[in-house]
């Protein structure tokens, strides 16, 4: 039997209302210093204003990622709604989630099979440039880094050499 095993989404209409419609506004930058932004929409709002990271969007019934498949880029979705299934698990997807990075970043393949359910608009992560400045970082953050990979795949250790 198939279920809807989770969702996540960050509330974009929520965020019109409070007044963040560009990342780089005045009014967006006001709202996102006064601290009234949670932290899953303080982190979409960096990560969707991110200079660092392009754009590219998808049509609507297409195949982002197939399970067993390599990892080279991660993706932060930034509108639009996608499914993520592996076996009869389904995760619904929103704006605010961000698709691959622990399995690109742990180097294993992709653990999910990713289509979008209507045109979705999302940054590129590309992950050669996450992991060449991951060993520059203060240990305790590539602690963090490496707990929150493991915690997100299940997985109680990450091969050798990984992180």
């Amino acid at each position: 039997m198939t279920t809807v095993s989770a969702s996540f989404e960050v509330d974009i209409a929520h965020l019109h209302e409070l007044g963040v419609v560009d990342p780089s506004s005045a009014r967006s930058l006001e709202i996102f210093t006064s601290g009234q932004l949670n932290s899953n929409e303080r982190l979409y709002f960096s990560l969707w204003g991110s200079k660092l990271l392009s754009t590219v969007s998808f049509e609507a019934k297409k195949k982002m990622f197939t399970q067993g498949e390599e990892v080279s880029v991660a993706y932060f979705v930034v509108s639009g709604h996608l499914l993520a299934i592996q076996g009869e698990r389904i995760e619904r997807l929103g704006p605010g989630s961000v698709i691959c990075l622990a399995e690109g970043l742990a180097g294993l393949p992709s653990s999910k099979t990713v289509i979008t359910v209507n045109a979705v608009q999302a940054r590129i992560i590309p992950l050669h440039k996450v992991d060449s400045f991951i060993p520059h970082l203060p240990q305790a953050l590539r602690d963090t880094i490496r707990t929150n990979v493991m915690r997100t795949l299940g997985v109680k250790q990450l091969p050798k050499g990984v992180l």
